[in-house]
């Protein structure tokens, strides 16, 4: 099942907690999920962006806090999973963006349009993500 693949990569602990997360925000069908590449990217031609979407999340963050934040809006979209209480984790992934603004908005209080350029590319990068998952990518 989906929680030994991804065991390896966050940690059991993780694992558990998101398993637990879903669950509480009634996740359906989770005892058989299996996670395969074409899940994410049924569009095989997406392969070869990829390798450019990672570079992008990964080249975006500029500390740990702005890599964690940028990947908590991501994993909590709501488009991205069969959902049962979509309106629960559209509130979290509301609420990790506005952490992610409030937080850059602090870290560059003496250049504003910084924080707010940052805060943008971000979720440019979001939008990648969710465009390539949906498969509507170019």
């Amino acid at each position: 099942p989906w929680t030994k693949q991804l065991s390896p990569l966050l940690g059991v602990r993780e694992v558990q907690k998101l398993d637990s997360k879903l669950r509480s925000l009634n996740v359906t069908d989770l005892d058989n999920l299996h996670l395969t590449f074409d899940m994410f990217f049924p569009n095989h031609q997406q392969k070869e962006t990829l390798g450019d979407l990672v570079v992008r999340i990964g080249s975006w963050a500029k500390d740990e806090v702005e890599h964690t934040l940028l990947s908590l809006v991501i994993l909590f979209c709501p488009d991205m999973l069969n959902l049962t209480e979509r309106r629960k984790v559209e509130d979290f992934q509301l609420k990790f963006a506005t952490l992610l603004q409030s937080y850059l908005k602090y870290k560059h209080q003496d250049d504003p349009e910084a924080g707010r350029s940052r805060f943008t590319r971000g979720m440019l990068v979001v939008a990648k993500c969710k465009e390539m998952c949906l498969g509507s990518g170019d």
